[in-house]
């Protein structure tokens, strides 16, 4: 039977306020290939397991129901042959899988989740002392018709009790070998990444609604327009400041037309933090002030050792291409500088940028990343910045809002904006190496 218009609005409505995170992506085959998986406990409920041992040798000791969901991870196979189990790990509020499904598989990576979540509820349901298998049993002599639905279509009760996990998951396809064993580092260091993150808070808070002194919007227009193309068309820089806005958290909505209007005013003074104090030689973040009407002000989040931001040498690094020729004079001027105390402040876009940044990381010397999205709620660095983070020698700060995209576009007008802030924290211009 056809689904009736107001059941098809009813299904729309409920999956506009799916999280993008929960989407599935259009482009992806479903049904063949290595995938990762993340499912959440309802309201990130720390059931499954509790950290414990010290950062050198930490361990998920399982609840009774992470043991069961570990029990039923490893069932896939037998009723549905064509996957192969990889991996996994019960965080006490997630769960991380990795798995292939193997060619001449016709399951939907979907119906495959949906089933390990569905053997996962009854096992909350056991120990909850639900006895949800005479209530099928019942259900199954009397009908399915006769009954109430088994679960609303968010997934989140039904008519015996609550399901352990929120509806919809999160995947993400991993192609090669190298992304294989990069996901199976994951899983293997999930507990040493929470119990160091559970250790310090401090370093992995996301700081949000900072400014810094010199970060306003005619200093992005001055970005762009480093630029040639938009430094000799006014109009055509304006209309792209003016896309670029949304993405950019403000003290206060741009209530005029052109933004040229509210930003030529200075900025209001705001409190400095004890963790951030003034360097003369280069504006430090801070908590802002309540906002001003008559000069509304870009914000700026960040992750890290805040320490590394009042430093009081910061220098920036860009690579444009017409410095190609002289790279190598480059990333020696740039190393030379870190070992010598200096901290080196960059977006880490170009090839070259993740060249010299790479080096940064594995000589364990002081970076600050300007990052091309902002901070998520539960938001942590990955793989080896975790771990600088961890160890004060990593910031990584962000002049935009956040959004969940798979493949969220990096254009050249964004590495403009991100290179002016790198070259306003350090307070210095791009060329100082030469």
């Amino acid at each position: 039977m056809p689904l009736t218009p107001e059941q098809l609005a009813k299904i729309a409505q409920k999956d506009a306020a799916l999280p993008a995170a929960l989407k599935r992506n259009a482009t992806t085959n479903y049904y063949e290939g290595y995938f990762f998986i993340t499912l959440n406990t309802r309201n990130y409920a720390p059931i499954l397991s509790f950290i414990t041992g010290r950062p050198d040798a930490p361990a998920c000791e399982y609840t009774e129901l992470g043991r069961k969901v570990m029990a039923v991870w490893q069932t896939v196979p037998r009723f549905h042959p064509q996957v192969e189990i990889i991996a996994a790990e019960a965080m006490p509020d997630h769960f991380h899988g990795l798995l292939r499904l193997l060619p001449g598989n016709r399951k939907h990576l979907g119906h495959l989740v949906g089933s390990f979540m569905g053997g996962c509820t009854h096992g909350y349901w056991d120990t909850l002392g639900i006895d949800w298998r005479k209530d099928r049993a019942e259900r199954l002599a009397k009908g399915a018709h006769a009954l109430p639905p088994d679960r609303d279509r968010d997934h989140t009760c039904s008519f015996r009790g609550p399901s352990l996990f929120v509806r919809g998951y999160n995947d993400m396809e991993a192609v090669t070998p190298e992304q294989v064993q990069t996901k199976l580092r994951y899983i293997r260091e999930q507990a040493r990444r929470a119990l160091i993150k559970g250790t310090l808070r401090d370093r992995f808070l996301v700081h949000r609604s900072c400014t810094a002194r010199g970060w306003t919007l005619d200093t992005i227009r001055r970005g762009l327009r480093a630029d040639r193309f938009y430094a000799h068309n006014p109009d055509r820089l304006e209309h792209i400041l003016r896309s670029l806005l949304p993405r950019i958290p403000m003290q206060q909505a741009i209530v005029s037309a052109s933004p040229s209007a509210s930003s030529s005013a200075s900025p209001s003074a705001s409190p400095t933090a004890s963790s951030s104090a003034s360097s003369s030689a280069s504006p430090s973040v801070s908590p802002t002030a309540s906002p001003s009407a008559s000069s509304p002000k870009p914000l700026l989040s960040y992750v890290g050792c805040s320490a590394l931001l009042s430093a009081e040498r910061k220098l920036p690094l860009v690579c444009h291409r017409s410095d190609a020729p002289f790279f190598e004079r480059q990333r020696d001027a740039v190393l030379r500088a870190a070992r010598e105390g200096a901290v080196i402040v960059s977006a880490f876009v170009s090839p070259k940028e993740r060249e010299i940044g790479r080096l940064l990381l594995m000589e364990q010397l002081p970076v600050i990343e300007v990052c091309d999205n902002g901070f998520g709620d539960r938001y942590k660095p990955s793989g080896k910045s975790f771990y600088a983070c961890a160890e004060n020698r990593l910031v990584q700060i962000s002049p935009w809002n956040y959004e969940y995209c798979r493949d969220l576009a990096v254009n050249r007008e964004v590495c403009l904006v991100m290179n002016e802030l790198a070259r306003v924290i350090a307070g210095v211009g791009d060329g100082w190496w030469k």
